[in-house]
């Protein structure tokens, strides 16, 4: 029943019930956060709201991940880094290595990595790299997901990688 209901209020179907019994705590956690961003009962901010919590103005733009991670990459305080679109600045891989670097300092091959992009070949070794420091540095695990995604933009359902990386 818990499933049938949270399938009529729009949350994807991503949890058997097998998921729910066993207690399977990566997926019931993504499927949780799926019924609370799809009917967490909180009420739109009206514009004095807004206002008074110092909202920055170009976080309107985007889906709220895209806005989380801009924002989170920015607070990482990197040299020589600053995101103000996801998809634009990520493109060249260069900033993708840059923050990898500065969750675990070892995780990048540097030598592998062009930092003067010329052409695609460098964006997409740039983040091939990226990638695979996160499979083999953050045991993640990219299903569906190669450099070249990342050097077209490629605005892939995030979920599906949520998911994969449970």
């Amino acid at each position: 029943m818990m499933i049938k209901s949270a399938l009529g209020m729009g949350v994807p179907d991503i949890v058997r019930p097998k998921d729910i019994t066993t207690g399977n705590v990566k997926v019931n956690t993504l499927f949780v956060s799926y019924i609370f961003n799809t009917k967490h009962g909180l009420e739109e901010l009206t514009a004095e709201e807004y206002d008074a919590a110092g909202l920055i103005d170009d976080d309107a733009e985007g889906t709220a991940e895209e806005r989380t991670f801009r924002l989170w990459i920015n607070s990482l305080d990197i040299e020589g880094v600053y995101c103000d679109n996801l998809y634009d600045d990520c493109v060249d891989g260069v900033m993708l290595c840059k923050v990898i670097h500065k969750i675990n300092d070892k995780a990048i091959d540097w030598k592998k990595v062009r930092e003067e992009v010329k052409n695609d070949f460098d964006r997409n070794g740039n983040n091939n790299e990226a990638l695979s420091a996160c499979k083999n540095s953050f045991k993640l695990k990219m299903i569906g997901l190669g450099g070249t995604d990342l050097t077209k933009k490629s605005h892939k359902e995030c979920s599906s990688y949520c998911l994969a990386n449970c």
